[in-house]
């Protein structure tokens, strides 16, 4: 599946379509379909108008309670087994006001479903504030046998307002993560994480949304909405807008 490319424009393009942007576009009601599926338990996603780069709608995901497990997230099964998996998406997180250092969320996942050493996420993002709670940073965890928790992990910073987030990680006894924010220079990565990851089998599916919060998380930010919009992925190809 080295070619495929899955798009969802504001979240509800078709294949590669962009359809959300154009004159005609209509937004669905749900984000499933095009998602495979979606977890809310204690949570919301939504699709609501205006997107983020000239497109009809995004994806609003909002914690509501404030329970261990709580999610609000889309699921993606496209994926199969894959080696190499690409994937882009935007992401607006102004209306975590004051979110500090023990307030972590998580926003993506790429999983397989032949996990190694009590990891199944291959890929792990999340956001973080920063001790003011004035300023925001990527958390990028990726499996990496041998080491701690079998994690290798890296950070990088955020802006405020909507930041562009790619991702390119491959499989194997020198496996790689490569991250780029708010970057479409292909050759000069955001953050590079190497590690030998060949115990594990590919990506089978993706995840979209927030989840894992900590309790401070989500005494402090319920029912704040974060917007999500153009996911894509890909094999091998660069997306890079």
């Amino acid at each position: 599946m080295n070619q495929m490319s899955r798009k969802f424009n504001a979240l509800l393009g078709l294949g590669a379509l962009a359809f959300a942007s154009s004159a005609f576009a209509q937004c669905p009601s749900s984000p499933v379909p095009p998602w495979s599926s979606q977890s809310v338990l204690g949570g919301t996603v939504a699709i609501v108008a205006g997107g983020y780069d000239g497109t009809s709608c995004r994806m609003a995901s909002t914690i509501t309670g404030n329970i261990g497990g709580a999610s609000a997230f889309v699921r993606d099964n496209t994926p199969a087994s894959e080696p190499r998996y690409r994937a882009q998406f935007l992401i607006n997180l102004d209306t975590l006001t004051g979110q500090n250092t023990i307030q972590s969320v998580k926003v993506f996942g790429a999983s397989t479903d032949a996990p190694f050493g009590g990891q199944s996420e291959v890929v792990r993002l999340t956001v973080v504030g920063n001790v003011a709670g004035t300023a925001k940073t990527l958390g990028v965890f990726t499996v990496c046998e041998g080491q701690p928790s079998n994690l290798c992990s890296a950070s990088a910073p955020l802006t405020a307002g909507t930041n562009r987030i790619e991702i390119d990680w491959q499989k194997g006894p020198t496996g790689s993560l490569r991250v780029w924010v708010n970057n479409t220079n292909e050759g000069a990565p955001t953050a590079t994480l190497n590690g030998n990851s060949n115990s594990w089998g590919g990506v089978d599916f993706a995840t979209l949304g927030l989840a894992a919060g900590s309790a401070a998380f989500r005494a402090a930010q319920l029912n704040r909405a974060v917007g999500f919009d153009e996911f894509d992925s890909r094999r091998q190809t660069f997306i890079g807008n």
